[in-house]
C-alpha cells in the first residue's frame, strides 16, 4: 500500500514537472536566442542579393522538394549555412551551397547529395524562421519575417524582409540583427527609425508593376526595355519627347519598391535632331533640302538629292548615329533638268 502510494506520488510529481517545463518553454518569448557577432564593414543590404521567400517552394529540376521553413545562419560569419525544408514527413536541412538561385518566389536547388553532414543545430545556428517576430531595440514588434535576402556570391545574409502590416514590406539590414531565436529576432533598430526602413518588393513584383503602369500605352510597352535587379531599375528605349520621358519617370517612381532608377531614354525629337546634325556635317550643301523624322528608333529621311550615291551616303550617315535602329530612305532623286538649272 505504501509502495503504491509513493509510486503514484513520484509519477504525479514527474508529470507536473514535465507540464511546468512545457509551460515555461511555451511562455518564454521566442525561445532560446543565439547572439550574432557584431557585423564588420559597411551595411550589406545595398549589394547584389537574392531573396528566399519563407514558406515558398524549393525545387530540384522543376520538382518541388519541400517548402522553406527556415534559413540557418552561422552567427559568427553571418553567412547562410543551410535551408530547412518541410518535406511533409520531417524537416530536412539542405546546405546553402546547393542553392542555385532564389528569385523571391522559388528556390532552385542543385540535384546533389551533401558530401559532409551538416553540424549546425538549433543551439549553434541562428534560425530565421518563417513568421518570426522581428523587434526593435525597445522590444516592440516591427513586423514578421517573410523573406531572407542574401549575397549569392558569398552566402552572406544581407537583410531581412518583414511584413509590417500597415507599413507594408520593409528591409531590415542584417547588420542590425543582434539575436535570433526560433520565434523572435532582436535588432538594434531604434523606435524612431522604424518609419525610415526601406520599402521592399521583389524584382519580379517591381517589373510587373512597371509593366502594368505602361499597359495603357502599347507603343511604350514595345519601345521600352525594363531591367530590374535588387530593386534598381534600368529603363532603355524610345519616347516621343521629353514630356513623355518625364511621364514615364513619374510612373516608374510610383511603383512600390523601386530604390533607384536609371533612365536611358532617347526621344524621337532628339534622335531626329542628331541625325540631321550628322547629315549637315557630312553634306552641308544637301542639308537644307532634307527633312528627318524619327519614331521609336526608326529614322525616316525625306527630301531631294542630286543622285542615288548621295542618297545612299545620307542613309549610311544616319545609320551610324547612336540610337538609330533602322532607316527609311524616302529621298527623291532630283530631275537632271532641275539640277542643271
Amino acid at each position: 500500500m505504501d509502495l503504491t502510494f509513493f509510486a503514484i506520488l513520484i509519477m504525479s510529481v514527474w508529470v507536473v514537472a514535465i507540464v511546468a517545463a512545457g509551460l515555461v518553454l511555451a511562455l518564454r518569448p521566442g525561445g532560446v536566442g543565439v547572439r550574432l557577432q557584431a557585423a564588420a564593414g559597411p551595411p550589406s543590404a545595398n549589394g547584389p542579393r537574392d531573396e528566399i521567400r519563407l514558406g515558398g517552394p524549393a525545387e530540384v529540376l522543376g520538382n518541388v522538394r519541400g517548402d522553406v521553413r527556415a534559413v540557418l545562419v552561422d552567427p559568427q560569419m553571418r553567412k547562410m549555412v543551410a535551408l530547412r525544408l518541410a518535406t511533409g514527413i520531417e524537416d530536412e536541412d539542405i546546405p546553402a551551397s546547393d542553392i542555385l538561385a532564389a528569385d523571391g518566389q522559388t528556390v532552385q536547388l542543385a540535384d546533389s547529395q551533401p558530401e559532409n553532414p551538416l553540424h549546425f543545430t538549433e543551439s549553434s545556428a541562428a534560425v530565421l524562421r518563417q513568421g518570426a517576430t522581428v523587434g526593435d531595440s525597445a522590444g516592440k514588434r516591427i513586423g514578421r519575417l517573410r523573406f531572407v535576402s542574401y549575397d549569392p556570391n558569398s552566402s552572406a545574409v544581407a537583410a531581412l524582409v518583414i511584413d509590417g502590416r500597415d507599413s507594408g514590406m520593409r528591409l531590415v539590414p542584417f547588420d542590425r540583427v543582434t539575436e535570433a531565436a526560433p520565434d523572435r529576432i532582436t535588432t538594434s533598430v531604434q523606435p524612431a527609425e522604424r518609419g525610415s526602413l526601406v520599402q521592399f518588393a521583389t524584382d519580379w513584383e517591381i517589373e510587373q508593376g512597371i509593366l502594368g503602369t505602361l499597359s495603357n500605352d502599347p507603343r511604350l510597352q514595345r519601345s521600352l526595355q525594363v531591367d530590374v535587379m535588387d530593386q534598381r531599375v534600368r529603363v532603355r528605349g524610345y519616347v516621343s519627347d521629353r514630356a513623355q520621358a518625364q511621364q514615364v519617370e513619374r510612373a516608374i517612381r510610383g511603383v512600390a519598391g523601386v530604390q533607384q532608377l536609371d533612365l536611358q531614354l532617347v526621344t524621337d525629337d532628339d534622335l531626329a535632331a542628331s541625325v540631321m546634325d550628322a547629315i549637315e556635317r557630312e553634306a552641308p550643301a544637301i542639308g537644307p533640302t532634307i527633312g528627318v523624322t524619327a519614331r521609336t528608333g526608326i529614322v525616316e529621311i525625306a527630301g531631294q538629292v542630286p543622285d542615288r550615291s548621295t542618297a545612299r551616303r545620307l542613309e549610311a550617315v544616319a545609320r551610324q548615329v547612336p540610337g538609330v535602329q533602322g532607316v527609311r530612305n524616302a529621298v527623291a532623286i532630283r530631275p537632271a533638268t532641275a539640277a542643271a538649272s
